[in-house]
């Protein structure tokens, strides 16, 4: 099976280059609805998800609950106006831009591991 890496966006992208043994961060976003069913106001509250996986962990691995990290929680109403979105994500972003330019590297007990990002995106 194929996967990021074996594209030509992953070839390209500056902080793989520069540390080819990186671990890749995978976006997703979900749309929920929460309801509670007790009570006068029996209405469906919809909330955006947005979460991540590290896409080179075994598939085994990365299709477990406690491999998916949660990067934000907004209710879906609110991204409907453009200045709220700017505001949601403009700390998401900044920090997306700093791990695709400089990346992230973690101690481990021999060596570094090194954590890229690179925008790609699907609908």
């Amino acid at each position: 099976m194929l996967t990021y890496r074996d594209g030509t966006a992953a070839k390209d992208n500056p902080s793989l280059k520069l540390h080819p043994n990186s671990f890749l961060i995978q976006l997703y976003s979900d749309g929920i609805g929460v309801t509670n069913p007790i009570g006068p106001k029996k209405d469906e509250h919809k909330l955006t998800l947005y979460y991540f996986v590290l896409e080179d962990l075994p598939d085994v691995i990365r299709s477990i609950l406690q491999s998916i990290g949660l990067v934000g929680i907004c209710p879906t109403k609110y991204l409907s106006l453009q200045t709220n979105r700017i505001k949601y994500f403009e700390p998401i972003v900044k920090d997306l831009n700093y791990l695709q330019t400089a990346g992230l590297a973690a101690q481990t007990f021999n060596g570094q591991l090194h954590f890229a990002f690179s925008l790609f995106g699907s609908r």
